[in-house]
């Protein structure tokens, strides 16, 4: 479970029903499926205020997964965009902004997105990728020197991130260039993204009974989803380094005008 939920629990005395401003979402607009990934600024604030910056001018728009690497076992297994996008039948680079500095205070498990960099560990500038599976290599306190996981993906969405991961992976270097040598593809077309927005929600409302804590949030703006999210409370064991926990979703109704979600601890 995210650590901005323990922030959650800590100020949870101080909601009494009126709005928070709450984590950034990000919602993943493609061909295959939207699906929704939950930023955590609290753990990496400058990477998420990066994101968010490049997401909401719309440069996002039009990009395309680039690179699979799940094609070979024993490499790590990510899925990289943020990098290109598709105009007609013409492939752009997304102009970079100035780089980032490296925030590693999250693993790279399954289901979070981080940031790619080159080898110099302050290089990030547009592009990310999301585990496929727990990449310990791509830790802090390896020789990779980490990279910086700055959320996690909602429900099941990672049904489609998996999806993606599944596609065929052809290496288009003599069509496209080196760095195309692990393009991912769905049939024969590229797997773009319409959209990539970031959102504000708010916490109007905080209850708790006994074991389960029922956390109601309402959109901010009218890009932001509408879902509920269960989470199975960590027992110890699921604790340990390089566990990750499952998630499940169902969309709900909501009045015409609102949206909410509730996000219960089991």
């Amino acid at each position: 479970m995210f650590r901005w939920l323990a922030s959650i629990l800590a100020f949870c005395t101080l909601l009494c029903g009126s709005a928070t401003a709450g984590p950034p979402i990000a919602r993943f607009q493609s061909a295959l499926g939207d699906f929704d990934v939950l930023l955590d600024p609290e753990a990496a604030p400058m990477s998420v205020a990066n994101f968010a910056a490049y997401a909401n001018r719309g440069d996002y728009a039009g990009t395309f997964i680039h690179r699979s690497t799940t094609y070979n076992p024993a490499s790590i297994q990510i899925v990289q965009g943020g990098g290109f996008m598709l105009e007609g039948n013409t492939i752009y680079n997304i102009p970079a902004q100035a780089p980032i500095v490296l925030e590693t205070n999250r693993s790279n498990v399954r289901g979070t997105i981080a940031m790619a960099r080159t080898s110099q560990p302050n290089s990030a500038t547009s592009q990310w990728f999301f585990n496929l599976a727990d990449n310990n290599a791509l830790n802090p306190g390896t020789p990779t020197g980490g990279y910086a996981v700055f959320g996690g993906v909602l429900g099941q969405g990672m049904n489609i991130v998996d999806r993606i991961g599944s596609a065929e992976v052809v290496d288009a270097t003599d069509q496209l260039g080196p760095v195309f040598s692990e393009l991912p593809l769905e049939g024969n077309s590229l797997i773009v993204f319409s959209d990539i927005r970031v959102e504000q929600f708010a916490i109007t409302n905080l209850m708790r009974d006994a074991d389960v804590l029922k956390i109601r949030w309402a959109q901010l703006s009218s890009n932001t989803p509408v879902r509920v999210q269960r989470y199975q409370r960590a027992s110890p064991r699921s604790l340990l380094p390089h566990r990750h926990r499952t998630l499940a979703s169902r969309k709900k109704p909501a009045p015409e005008g609102t949206g909410f979600g509730e996000y219960l601890v089991i």
